[in-house]
């Protein structure tokens, strides 16, 4: 059986989407799930000193890291889309249509597993028939703590890692 593949997909693939992937690798590595992250920006860039940093602290390396931009083969790859936005899920709804039924926010997603056990394909069942414009709002959304100080990454990167902890422990 497949290993399924979830995408992180944040504004420039710098910040919060490689947080959530590479704590999703250190925490659940890559014995049931493959992860990835994607942005909408350019590509080959590092993740910023400030939360290499703080993600040193907690023994994750994002040294490694550069921006890939979200495409329709990164999608198609992925069997769930997790953003850091519901503006990206907008994105993704426009740009790339085919792939809205199995978009939806980081936040969203933990807010609907909290507490369940399910497959990642029963999940992507469940949220298929959502309207795109339910995404218009800012309830969804990780802040971004880009170019914010050492305060702001470490906030976000405590809130991504309780997310991810929530989402990827529901699913199988």
């Amino acid at each position: 059986m497949t290993k399924p593949n979830i995408l992180f997909v944040c504004t420039a693939n710098i910040c919060r989407s490689p947080t959530a992937e590479y704590l999703a690798r250190a925490r659940f590595g890559l014995h049931d799930f493959r992860f990835a992250s994607a942005g909408f920006m350019r590509s080959d860039e590092t993740c910023p000193a400030d939360l290499t940093k703080v993600l040193d602290k907690r023994g994750v390396d994002v040294t490694p890291h550069r921006s890939h931009t979200v495409n329709q083969e990164t999608l198609d790859a992925a069997d769930l889309v997790l953003t850091m936005e519901a503006q990206h899920v907008q994105n993704i709804a426009i740009k790339f249509p085919d792939s809205f039924a199995k978009t939806l926010p980081l936040v969203e997603a933990a807010e609907r597993l909290r507490g369940r056990r399910v497959s990642v394909g029963d999940f992507v069942g469940e949220i298929q028939s959502r309207d795109p414009m339910s995404y218009l709002g800012r309830e969804w959304d990780v802040d971004d703590p880009y170019k914010r100080g050492t305060r702001r990454y470490r906030k976000a990167v405590e809130q991504i890692d309780g997310l991810v902890e929530t989402v990827l422990a529901a699913l199988s």
